[in-house]
């Protein structure tokens, strides 16, 4: 458990930790592999979140399942043209809601470069490991100068 002053003290560093959906590249389930190649590559993003046609989340794609698809497909380009991103998105993904806890989301962070933070089911945008990481520089270096440390007995 997240001492109480900490959580405060990490959740004032930024009104929010949620970059908003309309912020955040995604790629749609009707998209193709080819597509969702290019947008990785391009933008040199490892993985983005996958949205079906209602905004609602779905999964991530990135570059592990693209070369996994490509590896089963023989580098076929014309099946990642013809291949829409719906059929290899990774489904095992871990999402919070809206209403996360600062601890929720940094267990997931460990293991995850970015959270999905969805309402229900709706895509509302996500929490980026680096904004959390600079909330915790901002502690090693700023807590003291509000807070008194003192070590018990």
């Amino acid at each position: 458990m997240i001492d109480k002053n900490i959580e405060a003290f990490i959740l004032k560093q930024s009104p929010t930790f949620v970059k908003k959906a309309e912020d955040v590249a995604v790629l749609h389930t009707e998209h193709n592999v080819a597509h969702a190649k290019l947008l990785l590559s391009q933008y040199k993003y490892a993985r983005v979140p996958v949205l079906n046609q209602e905004k609602e989340f779905v999964g991530v794609i990135g570059l592990n399942e693209i070369v996994d698809f490509e590896m089963k497909a023989d580098f076929y380009y014309e099946k990642s043209q013809k291949t829409s991103i719906g059929e290899i998105t990774n489904h095992n993904i871990s999402t919070v809601q809206q209403s996360y806890s600062l601890e929720e989301v940094m267990h997931i962070l460990v293991k995850e470069p970015f959270i999905p933070v969805l309402q229900g089911k709706t895509f509302k945008g996500i929490i980026v490991r680096q904004e959390i990481l600079k909330a915790f520089n901002a502690f090693a270096h700023d807590f003291t100068k509000q807070y008194e440390i003192t070590q018990r007995n």
